[in-house]
């Protein structure tokens, strides 16, 4: 109850309406303001709704929650707004659970997605499970007929005829319609030549079955004898598989063809917002290498096709084929006589409108022909074109590539349409590394509309790569969703050719050593580290004695080889770390990156001296020169790149001033001399 306000005209100023109003006014306010905080908050309670995924147990409800649990919680990492919540059911508990909505997902086998397809209407599956076998992904399964390795008298399925033959339940797929199949295939009725003991959820049960006497043979799902003998359940030596198959690409024991893995599917009253964010969270599972080994799966892959699965129950009429016609065509006749009145003469006009249609597909004709030429044309455009071309939809698959990019990458036109172009072949980065598919260009230009012109770095099927020039541009559909299309060509050629220009302008063309322009940019790298680590760098600037008038008697082809067979010798006296250049005629420099002292310098500066000093052999003619060798240090010496090549010089004019073949460190003394 709202409290009295009691005003007297006498002591205020405004007059007894207006207040009355103001009043009215603030509290219409304080009430709109409580309607917008309590629709927030309804918005966040919303929001945060609890999805819940039903299991179908196969196996018992403690392991199938214990197994399934962790994809609540992936689950709920990729998509925080929501909780979700995994439930366990046998048969009929999660019939009754999609019938009364109280689970917005099913994970089921197929059959009994079929079943709740047909009858419940749930949707088309958004997921295909893929288990995992000692490392090998399966998305496949298919049934197993077991006996007990002492039956001598069951070696084949039509031994079976007139035993008893436990089975968890008739809807179970793996676990009796797989197997009641084959039987018919051999001409064997379960259910007139076989006693079937329904023994229920889990498979277990069928084994245990077999194994106390109760049953000559078992019907289980493949994978579950190997799960039971891991566990410790049973032994591979007390059973026998019947009719046992050998599938190159299944590792299981199997008695009967295989069929698609169990799928994951939404119910119709499901959000079909959260069923796209489930649907993209399962597809990138197994890249969540914990959850996917705590729930023993490889993960989840686009829908497969579970037209077979429907085949065989229309085959064996079960459910929701079990069904079969009430009336005869005499029985509709007579009972829907004004219905078939009806639809005669709906018959008549269709068949008056047959005429129009014929027209008009006459002219559908002309121009699905003027199409298909048009389509052929620009077919033919793509396949001329040199250079590789591919379009992506808008989750990054292929959906066309031209024969160039076919060459070029290593894959037939199969291997690729409706495959993760990144995933294929733009996955790693040329030094190995792991490339994240928000960084390709393709799918940036999906997100910002841009067209990108870059260089990358393609792999082919084989497992080498080679750099590209990538051009990519958005294509928007008329959906309005953005795919795009790339253009793309092997620059390795182009890069071998930079990579060359680059080198001739950094070494000299005799010797391959490096120029002065690469000492000075290696000189600059040393002196910088040098003074950051305050270490010690030496610069030897050495020039041959007696190389001129070798050079001019005997031509420069000799000249020519004595440069580069002193400069390999020079070479092997230095660390990998170090740098012989050559600067001039015969003149080189050689940069020791790191040295303890002078003496040690001095140490490499004289056995490069002597090893200049021996003979250069050359076709019967021995050659003899020698070698001055100025040396200066840093910080002892000079303090930049230019100051220890000068020293150096001035050292080594010094040592030639002494009388050559000799090796001279740097002084002031050499400078005034000089």
């Amino acid at each position: 109850m709202f409290p009295t306000v009691q005003i007297h005209s006498a002591q205020t100023d405004c007059p007894v309406s207006t207040l009355n109003k103001n009043v009215i006014h603030a509290f219409g306010r304080l009430f709109f303001t409580v309607l917008c905080i309590f629709g927030l908050l309804w918005t966040t309670v919303a929001d945060a709704q609890t999805v819940k995924i039903g299991v179908l147990a196969f196996r018992p409800k403690p392991e199938t929650l214990k197994q399934w649990t962790p994809l609540a919680k992936v689950l709920k990492r990729s998509i925080p707004q929501h909780d979700f919540i995994i439930e366990a059911y046998n048969y009929p508990e999660l019939e009754s659970a999609v019938i009364n909505k109280q689970v917005d997902f099913v994970l089921t086998n197929p059959a009994h997605f079929v079943l709740l397809s047909r009858r419940l209407g749930v949707s088309a599956p958004l997921a295909t499970l893929v288990v995992e076998d000692n490392g090998v992904p399966l998305s496949t399964f298919g049934g197993v007929v077991v006996t007990r390795a002492d039956r001598t008298d069951l070696q084949q399925l039509t031994d079976l005829k007139g035993k008893t033959v436990s089975s968890p339940d008739t809807g179970s797929f793996g676990g009796y319609q797989t197997q009641a199949y084959e039987l018919a295939l051999q001409g064997i009725s379960v259910s007139k030549d076989i006693s079937l003991l329904i023994v229920g959820m889990p498979h277990d049960n069928a084994v245990k079955a077999v194994l106390d006497g109760r049953a000559d043979a078992g019907f289980v799902r493949s994978g579950l004898l190997e799960s039971m003998e891991r566990e410790g359940k049973v032994k591979a030596s007390q059973l026998r598989i019947l009719n046992q198959q050998q599938e190159p690409r299944f590792p299981l024991l199997l008695s009967t063809r295989l069929y698609p893995e169990w799928p994951f599917a939404a119910l119709p009253h499901a959000n079909e917002n959260i069923s796209r964010h489930v649907a993209s969270a399962l597809f990138v599972l197994e890249e969540d290498t914990a959850a996917v080994h705590a729930m023993n799966i490889h993960g989840f892959s686009t829908p497969m096709d579970y037209t077979q699965v429907e085949n065989l129950l229309r085959e064996l009429r079960l459910p929701p084929f079990d069904k079969t016609p009430e009336f005869t065509l005499h029985d509709v006749w007579t009972r829907y006589y004004w219905q078939s009145v009806s639809a005669v003469s709906v018959g008549l006009v269709i068949l008056l409108l047959a005429v129009s249609l014929f027209l008009t597909n006459r002219s559908l004709k002309a121009k699905r022909l003027q199409l298909e030429s048009e389509i052929r044309i620009r077919r033919g455009l793509l396949e001329a074109l040199g250079e590789g071309v591919y379009g992506a939809d808008y989750s990054g698959r292929c959906i066309f590539i031209n024969p160039a990019a076919l060459r070029m990458l290593g894959f037939s036109e199969q291997e690729v349409i409706g495959n993760d172009q990144h995933a294929l072949f733009h996955h790693h980065r040329p030094d190995g590394t792991e490339y994240p598919g928000y960084d390709c260009p393709v799918r940036l230009s999906q997100i910002d509309g841009e067209t990108r012109s870059s260089e990358d770095w393609f792999w082919r099927k084989d497992g080498t790569g080679f750099p590209v020039a990538i051009t990519v541009s958005p294509n928007r559909t008329n959906a309005g969703e953005i795919g795009a299309v790339v253009v793309f060509h092997d620059i390795t050629e182009r890069k071998r050719h930079d990579e060359r220009i680059r080198h001739l302008a950094q070494h000299d063309t005799l010797t391959d050593l490096p120029n002065r322009a690469l000492l000075k940019d290696r000189l600059q790298q040393a002196l910088s580290y040098s003074k950051r680590d305050n270490q010690r760098i030496a610069v030897l600037f050495i020039d041959l004695d007696r190389f001129k008038p070798i050079n001019d008697k005997l031509g420069h082809i000799v000249g020519d080889w004595l440069l580069k067979e002193a400069a390999n010798r020079m070479r092997a006296c230095v660390r990998e770390s170090d740098t012989v250049a050559r600067v001039g005629g015969d003149e080189f420099v050689v940069l020791l990156r790191t040295v303890e002292n002078e003496e040690d310098a001095v140490m490499v500066a004289e056995k490069i001296r002597n090893v200049l000093n021996k003979p250069f052999e050359l076709a019967q003619q021995s050659l003899q020169i020698s070698c001055s060798i100025g040396l200066a240090l840093f910080p002892e010496h000079a303090q930049s790149e230019n100051e220890l090549l000068d020293y150096a010089d001035i050292a080594m004019y010094q040592a030639k001033q002494l009388g050559r073949d000799k090796v001279q460190v740097f002084s002031p003394e050499c400078n005034k001399q000089r």
